[in-house]
């Protein structure tokens, strides 16, 4: 009399794919032989219990994927993108999930559990990320290939963002010497955001991300560096774009003490001070490149992206409001008794109620072809924000549903107009 699990989700496992358990068992040929799971998930504290048939092999085949309902976190009264202080401490964005097997069978008529039978599983942590079928089944968060790899262990390491290495530098990095293979994100000084890490080896055993070094280069190219320390969170939301930065108490290595300044390096480090991530290159764009848009008011738009961390890009070009409303009328009749029948000044067709409603249409500057293929997480994303300068922010859902990502090799730079809906009514 044995369970046998043959195959589980890894300890760290994102949302998005097959979460399968596969299990088998030495009584399949017992009367009524059902497989008997049950799921806790502890983040929650909700409990599941099922009694499967066995598949036509005599294995049970359960996916958790089902059960799993994730949501980053998003601020009730307090900061998220515009912190300032410490780390983020996401724990909206992960369950924890144990699960065990046993074998029953109907006794006396009675379905009934095989005593001491139940085999429990190995606890994983599932994320709010997701992969594609071209992934394939159960990818390796630790040490497969850096898409779908979380373990922060090298310098090819990748954060929790969907950024990828840069293909085509701005042209000013070469007046700079800045090498190839590193991520270059333009921002402004007026820009708030967090970069996602996994702050522990609790269930990516081989990860090693201990602390965020920051290495600021001026105007005249010399560096000044301090560090962020982190806490052991299991997700952990550091606060490197320049606004957080700024508000920083005590921050050596502030963008608003550099007037001018080039750009700064973000460093993932380990207990020993090796760099074990790619290089995040924050550089000043306002300055440096493309001058920000003094026509129109800068549109900044944040949203969950596949790898699980907030995504950030900015809408420089036209942006206007449209107003929908929904008239819900009634035709009431001219009729009032006495004194007179109706008046002159009667309504007939009376409104109900006015169902109104604000879209903002946002328009890029010209982007690449690696910013097209970035964005298209923004399209997907059921968690979208609309950020204000301060860092406080309104939550929005984007209308557009098809999205055509220009890939061309004459490098022609195209404009991207959206279309973000406030989430809330607007009320009369």
């Amino acid at each position: 009399m044995a369970i046998t699990i043959e195959d589980q989700p890894n300890t760290w496992s994102a949302r998005g794919q097959k979460l399968m358990i596969v299990a088998s068992s030495t009584e399949t040929a017992q009367d009524g032989f059902q497989y008997g799971v049950t799921v806790t998930n502890n983040s929650t504290g909700q409990v599941f219990n099922f009694y499967i048939s066995p598949a036509i092999d005599a294995r049970l085949y359960f996916d958790l994927q089902s059960l799993i309902q994730l949501r980053n976190r998003e601020a009730q009264g307090d900061a998220l993108h515009n912190l300032a202080t410490a780390t983020l401490d996401d724990t909206s964005t992960w369950n924890s999930i144990d699960f065990s097997v046993a074998e029953w069978w109907i006794v006396a008529g009675v379905l009934t559990e095989n005593a001491e039978s139940s085999v429990a599983g190995t606890e994983i942590l599932v994320d709010n990320q997701y992969y594609q079928p071209t992934d394939g089944y159960k990818p390796n968060p630790e040490s497969g290939l850096q898409a779908v790899k979380f373990s922060m262990t090298s310098t090819a390491s990748l954060a929790m963002s969907d950024r990828l290495v840069t293909a085509k530098y701005p042209p000013v990095f070469g007046t700079w010497g800045i090498a190839a293979g590193k991520i270059a994100i333009p921002v402004r000084e007026e820009d708030y955001g967090l970069l996602y890490v996994p702050g522990t080896a609790n269930y990516l055993s081989n990860n090693v991300a201990n602390s965020c070094n920051i290495t600021l280069v001026g105007s005249t190219g010399l560096p000044i560096s301090a560090s962020i320390t982190m806490n052991d969170y299991e997700v952990e939301g550091l606060p490197v774009f320049p606004a957080n930065l700024n508000d920083r108490v005590g921050f050596a290595a502030k963008p608003s003490s550099f007037p001018n300044w080039r750009y700064y390096r973000v460093q993932i480090l380990s207990p020993a001070s090796a760099t074990v991530s790619v290089d995040y290159i924050f550089w000043n764009e306002c300055v440096y490149g493309t001058q920000c848009e003094c026509n129109w008011p800068n549109v900044r738009l944040a949203w969950v992206g596949a790898r699980g961390g907030y995504e950030y890009f900015n809408f420089k070009k036209k942006s206007e409001y449209t107003t929908e409303v929904d008239r819900k009328t009634y035709k009431r009749p001219l009729f009032n008794s006495t004194p007179t029948i109706f008046y002159a000044n009667d309504r007939g067709l009376n409104q109900r109620t006015n169902l109104a409603q604000r879209i903002l249409t946002v328009t890029s500057d010209y982007i690449t072809q690696d910013e097209f293929i970035y964005l298209r997480g923004l399209i997907v994303s059921n968690q979208v924000h609309l950020l204000n300068d301060d860092g406080t922010y309104v939550a929005v859902n984007i209308d557009d549903t098809s999205y055509v990502e220009k890939r061309t090799y004459d490098g022609k730079l195209y404009n991207l107009t959206l279309k973000v809906r406030i989430a809330n009514e607007y009320w009369t």
